[in-house]
């Protein structure tokens, strides 16, 4: 508030002065009231006498949402630290007019630093790294030649700056300063510019020893020196505004503050410093977008990717080289890497495997337990015919019904052994036999109840010659066709089908029913191992169809008939010519 109202007083005899012409100067509030009355008044008064046809107006603009102000304000021209310039540079094309030179300055490129200040009496800090952890006190955030370039040193000894201090108390340019913050231990540390410093020296505000400046180089100060303050244009700003201020600052004279504006570089090193705080041009380091982490980190990812490359091809040649633990390591690098979908796939295939193992198991010992009943049952249905001839009994369906016993036995007795062949891991008994024939009888091993309500069809051939396991086709295109029927059954018109067809090499055995419409997960899972919906169901069946069919040289595939239902083709090989 004392800066306009100072301002305001300085402004107050132009005011009524006709101009044609307006010439909008802003100052970014980032400097002390020092700069203000020694190096902005001068220049502006400068500039007011030197240009006597334009109506210069001061505009104050504040560092939050710089860009925003700028825009708002509409200036043509800027006063601010070599941070802010560097980042209105690529926002909205700021041009360098001049910078300020100082008699005590090395040159105007490396004007301005930082000194890193603590108490002489605090042993315990010698070096900047010993700062870590501890409590800053500092001017402003934006404080270019304090705060700013203070944190850009601890950026370049590696250390995050962000979170280097546990705590930073700001002044604000008011009291307690941060030299008191310092003294009185509310903070172990103060960052100040090197101009500051020296001031505070000189005017007695600090007494000499009182404070030790840490890793101080050549004078006193602890950081690299940058560019000092810059006088820049907008690209809005005329080319006739911008000849008549250039012309003026670079001929004011350096008058009793002792400084004068002059055309300078180094600002490749504001670049540096903006980077590594990720400030002005590079803000966008911050964001945490795919876009923006890729744009910082292209060489990163450029790096990664050729490292990623390299373990590929170090894992290709370890693969030729080792077995079993190569094995489990691309298994574990796999699930590591799967979809949290196929995570659960997994999870339900392994619950699915443990039922398989029960299965087997349970099988291997039903299989042994119940042989030895059937053959005796196939035995006494024998003697019991036998018996029946001796003692001169004879009754045609007492007869029949011993001839079906003993054919369902030894059915049984079939099924038992090659359930027995699988427990042992034994290979089909491949044979060439009719395949009209194996459809026919598992049509014929059909339930009444089962079939019942169904209308079902059957188009076969007279013949048709394959080759393999006659029993297990037998069992598949049973368990095929006893789901079609149970899916035909939820629909108002059930019906089925059977059909057998010549391939080049193969027979292929087509079975649909006209069941309600499924959903493409169920779909996508027929023939795989899964869950099932039934109540007493293993969620195995199909898949061991399909095992069976592929054990004897097969396949087989699903298909959806419109509007609703499900074909199901089993193809078979055929006897070669």
């Amino acid at each position: 508030m004392r800066k306009w109202v100072f301002l305001c007083l300085l402004f107050l005899p132009f005011l009524s002065l006709a101009a044609e012409r307006e010439i909008r100067i802003g100052l970014i509030d980032t400097f002390d009231q020092d700069f203000y009355l020694e190096t902005f008044v001068p220049t502006i008064e400068h500039i007011q006498k030197t240009l006597k046809d334009y109506k210069i107006t001061v505009i104050e603009l504040q560092q939050h949402n710089l860009l925003a102000n700028v825009v708002k304000e509409r200036p043509d021209f800027l006063v601010s630290s070599a941070g802010n310039f560097v980042t209105l540079i690529s926002k909205l094309g700021a041009q360098q007019i001049a910078t300020v030179s100082r008699n005590h300055a090395y040159s105007p490129k490396e004007a301005v630093s930082s000194v890193f200040i603590v108490r002489n009496d605090r042993k315990d800090l010698q070096k900047i790294t010993d700062l870590k952890g501890r409590v800053l006190s500092a001017t402003e955030p934006h404080d270019f030649d304090g705060m700013l370039v203070g944190m850009g040193e601890i950026a370049a000894r590696g250390f995050d700056p962000d979170t280097f201090f546990s705590k930073t108390l700001f002044s604000h340019y008011q009291y307690p300063d941060v030299a008191t913050y310092v003294k009185v231990g509310a903070a172990d540390v103060g960052i100040l510019g090197t101009c500051q410093y020296e001031k505070l020296l000189t005017t007695g505000q600090i007494q000499p020893g009182e404070f030790r400046v840490l890793e101080a180089k050549n004078s006193i100060r602890s950081t690299e020196r940058y560019p000092d303050t810059v006088f820049y244009a907008l690209d809005t700003a005329p080319i006739d505004e911008v000849k008549a201020v250039s012309l003026s600052l670079l001929s004011m004279p350096k008058g009793e503050f002792d400084f004068e504006w002059v055309p300078a570089s180094g600002f490749l090193k504001v670049y540096d410093l903006m980077k590594s705080l990720k400030l002005g041009p590079y803000e966008h380091l911050r964001e945490t977008t795919v876009k923006d982490f890729i744009l910082s980190h292209q060489k990163e990812l450029l790096l990664a990717a050729l490292l990623l490359c390299a373990i590929l091809v170090h894992v290709v040649r370890v693969n030729w080289l080792v077995n079993r633990r190569t094995e489990e390591l691309k298994f574990a690098l796999a699930v590591q890497r799967a979809t949290e979908r196929k995570a659960r796939e997994n999870r339900q295939k392994l619950d699915l495997l443990k039922k398989s193992r029960v299965i087997s198991q349970m099988s291997s010992i039903f299989a042994h337990e119940v042989k030895q009943p059937i053959t005796n049952l196939i035995y006494y249905a024998s003697a019991l015919s036998l018996l029946l001839q001796q003692l001169g009994v004879k009754d045609d369906r007492v007869e029949y019904a011993l001839k079906q016993m003993n054919s369902q036995a030894k059915r049984t007795s079939d099924i038992v052994e090659h359930v027995r062949s699988y427990a042992k891991h034994k290979a089909n008994r491949s044979e060439v036999f009719n395949l009209v024939e194996v459809i026919r009888r598992a049509i014929n091993s059909i339930n009444k109840e089962e079939i019942e309500g169904v209308q079902t069809t059957a188009n076969l051939p007279q013949e048709a010659i394959a080759v393999g396991d006659s029993f297990e086709i037998e069992l598949a295109v049973l368990n095929v066709l006893k789901n079609a029927l149970k899916a035909a059954k939820n629909s108002l018109n059930p019906q089925t089908s059977v059909s057998v067809t010549a391939q080049k090499h193969m027979w292929k055995i087509t079975i649909t029913d006209n069941g309600p419409k499924i959903s493409e997960e169920i779909f996508s899972a027929l023939g795989r191992p899964t869950s099932t919906s039934k109540k007493d169901g293993l969620g195995v069946g199909l898949s061991i169809v399909l095992s069976i069919i592929e054990n004897n040289g097969g396949h087989l595939t699903f298909r959806r008939i419109e509007p609703n239902g499900i074909a199901v083709d089993l193809f078979v090989k055929k006897k070669e010519e």
